[in-house]
């Protein structure tokens, strides 16, 4: 066998005995990563729909808060005018 023909031999071998199960170790571990993903994207869209129908009870909330500061306002007045009668 000529000192080519080995190289070419010994190259194949390392190719597939280092390269190939390393190639196959990664592939393994990123196939493993993309399913954990899907499932923290199913998750947050779980959670992102319960945040939606929240939304909708905030904007409810817009006349209230509109009301709370009318009635601090009375209030504040109120408790003026009792600090000044005492």
């Amino acid at each position: 066998m000529s000192a080519g023909m080995a190289l070419w031999c010994s190259g194949s071998a390392i190719f597939i005995f280092l390269v190939i199960p390393i190639v196959v170790v990664l592939r393994a571990r990123l196939a493993r990563s993309a399913s954990e993903v899907g499932k923290h994207i199913d998750m947050i869209h779980s959670q992102a729909a319960g945040i939606v129908v929240a939304v909708d009870d905030v904007k409810q909330l817009v006349p209230t808060r509109d009301r709370v500061k009318r009635v601090s306002a009375g209030l504040t007045r109120y408790v003026n005018a009792v600090a000044r009668a005492l």
